[in-house]
């Protein structure tokens, strides 16, 4: 019979063995719950990044660009246009405070009457298209100071002369 306890003896150390196996393998394929890293240690010198500061959207202010024009003309050319176009649509966006004057001016050639006259035309060219584009001009002055500023003594120099120029009333 020493032969029967034997084989039950072999067959239980097996059987305990593949338990163990088993439950050894069983628990390594489990995760482990995640731990929590240990707080860092700190010796109160180290230094935060500052808060970014607040970013204030400045406002562009609007402004028309001076104006030019071709010699004895008040024809707007495609650059005028463009200028006047830019700057009645800052004008719509934000508004167009207080009023605007736009001074017309001529190169010293001519007659003080007839510059005069053509400074106000051109005054009145872009002032007529600032309102074509939508802007209420109710609120746009005009004058003209002829050739009184005119300070050119050449054709570049004319030519700077020969414009519109704004500012704020």
């Amino acid at each position: 019979m020493p032969e029967t306890n034997t084989k039950i003896h072999w067959e239980t150390v097996l059987s305990i063995a593949i338990c163990a196996a088993l439950a050894t393998a069983a628990m390594a394929g489990c995760k482990k719950e995640a731990e929590e890293p240990e707080p860092e240690v700190t010796t109160g010198a180290e230094v935060l990044p500052p808060e970014p500061e607040p970013v204030e959207v400045e406002q562009v202010r609007c402004e028309l660009q001076t104006v030019y024009f071709a010699f004895d003309s008040a024809e707007l050319d495609s650059a005028a246009l463009a200028t006047i176009q830019e700057a009645v649509e800052c004008f719509r966006g934000q508004g167009l405070e207080g009023g605007l004057m736009l001074t017309g001016a001529c190169d010293p050639r001519g007659t003080e009457e007839y510059n005069i006259a053509l400074g106000e035309r051109r005054a009145s060219a872009v002032r007529d298209y600032m309102r074509a584009l939508g802007l209420n001009s109710s609120r746009v002055s005009i004058t003209s100071v002829g050739e009184e500023m005119a300070t050119g003594t050449d054709e570049a120099g004319w030519a700077r002369d020969r414009n519109v120029a704004a500012s704020a009333e």
